[in-house]
C-alpha cells in the first residue's frame, strides 16, 4: 500500500537530523568546533602525544572589552565581529590544529604534535617556543581593523597558554590552566600573552620584568653575542648571527625568550632593534678594520619590518658606519613572512635590491605555501632545529629535513640547518649535502672577542668527538 505521508517529510526529517548532528560538534554562529568537539580532539591529541613523546598546547583567547562592542554597537555587530575573527583564526591554523569557540567572546586553539626538546633560546623548550610563536600570530590577526558597514575599528585579545605534559596530564586540567593564564594576562594588561605557571606570583614577576626592560632600554644595558654559521664540510666560519642579551641590574642575563615577546607587546622592540643595528654595525666595522670580512645576520621583528621607514633607516645606519649591505643578512621568521605575504614581499624586494641577503628563520614551524615562498627574494632557508634534532634517528623527521634541503636548492636558496648538537646529526646533514649549519656542536653564542679570535686563527669548529661545545 502506498504511503500517505507527505512526500517531503522524510527529507525534512533527514535535514533536521543532520542539523542536530552538526550542532553537536559545531558552534552555530561561527561554524567553528564547539567545546565538546574540542575536548574530544584534545584528549585524542594528548593520547597521541603521550605515545609518541610529543607535546600539546592549548591557547585560550579572550577578547578585551568585548562588552563595549555589544553595548555601543549592538549585539548584531558583536556577532559579526566574532564571525570575522573566527575566519581569521581558522586561516592561521595548521591541518593538525583545531580552533573552537568556547563561549561568548572566548576561543580555544589546540596545537597538536609539537616536538619537545631544547629550544632555539638556551633554557627554553621547543614546544613552548612553538606555542608562543602561534600566540604571536594570533595577536597579529588583530592588527588589521575589523570592518562593519564601512566603519573600521580595532580590538585586542588576552591569551593564556597551557602545555602538556609540562603543565597538565589531561585535557580538562590543560584547558583550566590555559584559562588561568589568560586571566592573569588580563590582570597585567590587555593584548598580552601569559604562559601558565603554578607560581602565583607569575603576574608580578612579569610586571617586574616589564619594569626591568624599560630600565634596560633607558640604560641601553644590552650585549650582543654572536653564534657562528659553519661550513659543514670543513668546519670553518662562514658567517655569524647576532643575538641580543639583556642584563639586569643585579648582573644576571635576561633570557631573550622572555624579554623579546614582552618588548613586542609593550612597544619597546623598536628601541631595542635600533640598538642592535647600531652595535652590530659598529662591530662589523671593527672586524673590517682588522681585515676580517664576515657576513653578519640579525633578527628583525614584524614591527620593525613593517615600519615604513625601516629600509631607509637601515641603509642610513649602514652607510654611516661604512658597512656594505651585501655582508648583512636580514633574518625574519617564517610566521612573520606569512602573516602579510604581499606586504612582506614588497619590503623584502626593496631590501634585497639594496644588497641585503634575506634569510627565513625557523622554517618548518610556520604555515607557508610553496607558491608564496617562491615569490619571496630569499637567499638562505634556515631549517628549524625541531626537525634537525635527532633527524638521523627519526625516519619521518629525516625525510622532512631532506625535503627542506632539496626544496631550498631547487628554489635557488642556501639551506642552513639550525640546532646541530651531535656529530651524528652532522654526519646526517653532510650525507644530504646540506652546506651550512649552526648549533652547540660548533659553538654557543659568544662575545665578539671570541669570534675575532676564531676568525684570526681560522680553525675548524667541528670537534673530533660527539659532545657539544
Amino acid at each position: 500500500m502506498p504511503s500517505t505521508a507527505p512526500s517531503g517529510s522524510s527529507s525534512s526529517r533527514k535535514l533536521a537530523e543532520e542539523r542536530i548532528a552538526y550542532l553537536a560538534y559545531h558552534d552555530e554562529l561561527t561554524g567553528l568546533a564547539n567545546r565538546s568537539r574540542f575536548q574530544e580532539e584534545l584528549e585524542a591529541s594528548i593520547a597521541r602525544a603521550r605515545r609518541l613523546g610529543l607535546a600539546v598546547a592549548v591557547i585560550d583567547i579572550d577578547l578585551d572589552n568585548f562588552k563595549l562592542v555589544n553595548d555601543s554597537l549592538g549585539r548584531a555587530v558583536g556577532d559579526q565581529l566574532l564571525v570575522q575573527l573566527a575566519a581569521r583564526l581558522r586561516g592561521l591554523s595548521r591541518r593538525t590544529d583545531l580552533v573552537a569557540r568556547q563561549s561568548g567572546d572566548e576561543f580555544l586553539l589546540l596545537l597538536s604534535d609539537l616536538a619537545k626538546g631544547p629550544g632555539t633560546v638556551p633554557g627554553t623548550d621547543a614546544s613552548l617556543l612553538a606555542a608562543e610563536s602561534v600566540a604571536s600570530r594570533v595577536h597579529d590577526v588583530f592588527r588589521d581593523p575589523f570592518t562593519f558597514e564601512g566603519v573600521d575599528f580595532t580590538i585586542s585579545a588576552s591569551l593564556g597558554i597551557g602545555m602538556f605534559p609540562r603543565d597538565a596530564t589531561d585535557g580538562k586540567t590543560l584547558i583550566s590552566h590555559a584559562d588561568v593564564a589568560m586571566h592573569r594576562s588580563k590582570q597585567i594588561g590587555p593584548g598580552g600573552t601569559v604562559v601558565f605557571s603554578s607560581d602565583e606570583e607569575d603576574p608580578m614577576r612579569r610586571l617586574r620584568l616589564s619594569t626591568q626592560l624599560r630600565q634596560a632600554v633607558e640604560r641601553q644595558s644590552w650585549e650582543l653575542h654572536y653564534q657562528p654559521v659553519v661550513d659543514l664540510t670543513d668546519g670553518h666560519i662562514g658567517g655569524v648571527e647576532a643575538l641580543i642579551r639583556g642584563r639586569a641590574e643585579n648582573g644576571d642575563l635576561i633570557p631573550p625568550g622572555e624579554f623579546i615577546p614582552l618588548a613586542e607587546e609593550i612597544g619597546l622592540i623598536g628601541a631595542i632593534g635600533d640598538w642592535v643595528l647600531n652595535e652590530m654595525c659598529r662591530q662589523i666595522r671593527e672586524w673590517q678594520d682588522a681585515g676580517l670580512q664576515i657576513d653578519v645576520g640579525f633578527n628583525v621583528s614584524p614591527r620593525q619590518l613593517w615600519s615604513a621607514r625601516f629600509p631607509e633607516e637601515l641603509l642610513h645606519t649602514l652607510e654611516a658606519a661604512g658597512v656594505d649591505p651585501h655582508h648583512v643578512v636580514i633574518e625574519i621568521t617564517e610566521s612573520t613572512a606569512m602573516t602579510d605575504p604581499e606586504r612582506t614581499r614588497e619590503i623584502l624586494q626593496s631590501l634585497h635590491g639594496a644588497g641585503f641577503q634575506i634569510a627565513i628563520d625557523d622554517f618548518g614551524t610556520g604555515y607557508s605555501s610553496l607558491g608564496r615562498l617562491r615569490d619571496l627574494p630569499i637567499d638562505i632557508l634556515k631549517i628549524d632545529r625541531s626537525f634537525v634534532s635527532g633527524a638521523h634517528l627519526d625516519r619521518e623527521a629525516g625525510t622532512m629535513v631532506q625535503a627542506m634541503v632539496q626544496l631550498a636548492k631547487n628554489l635557488g636558496m642556501l639551506p642552513l640547518a639550525e640546532g646541530v648538537e651531535t656529530t651524528e646529526e652532522l654526519a646526517f646533514l653532510r650525507a644530504l649535502d646540506c652546506p651550512i649549519g649552526q648549533g652547540f656542536l660548533f659553538s654557543r653564542p659568544v662575545p665578539a672577542s671570541e669570534i675575532t679570535e676564531l676568525l684570526t686563527h681560522g680553525s675548524s669548529l667541528i670537534p673530533p668527538r660527539g659532545p657539544a661545545r
